[in-house]
């Protein structure tokens, strides 16, 4: 909130400025004010320990790998629920294998696979029951 104010009064010192016969003296006192402005804000911010911790456990949280990202979105898609889906990679080409019900899921989890982050080719080796 302090920070949202002081950015407030600085562009109303700012209008006043301009509004009024801004000479070029106005210049270095409107400098003045911005780095006043600037300090107080810093020193009001949390320090960046604070700030990057939950930032880098967040990160550590995410697939760095492309069958990891692969299989985390298929697990979490709720249109593959009881579809087990077996997700193998080597480099950024990988591979489905596993049972699916009909070709439209098949479909749509190939297309899961070949817009996630990282994938380069999906090899598609997922099966259909024989009607």
């Amino acid at each position: 909130m302090r920070q949202f104010l002081a950015v407030l009064i600085l562009v109303a010192l700012f209008l006043v400025l301009v509004g009024s016969r801004f000479q070029a003296s106005d210049g270095d006192k409107l400098a003045a004010v911005s780095r006043l402005t600037a300090r107080k804000i810093q020193a009001a911010l949390p320090p960046d320990v604070n700030i990057a911790a939950p930032i880098e456990a967040l990160r550590k949280g995410l697939p760095t790998h492309a069958d990891d990202a692969v299989r985390t979105r298929l697990a979490a898609d709720k249109r593959f629920v009881g579809v087990e889906f077996k997700v193998t990679a080597e480099g950024n080409v990988v591979t489905l294998r596993g049972v699916v019900p009909d070709a439209r899921i098949k479909r749509l989890a190939v297309g899961v696979a070949e817009n996630t982050v990282g994938v380069e080719k999906v090899v598609d080796e997922l099966a259909i029951p024989a009607e």
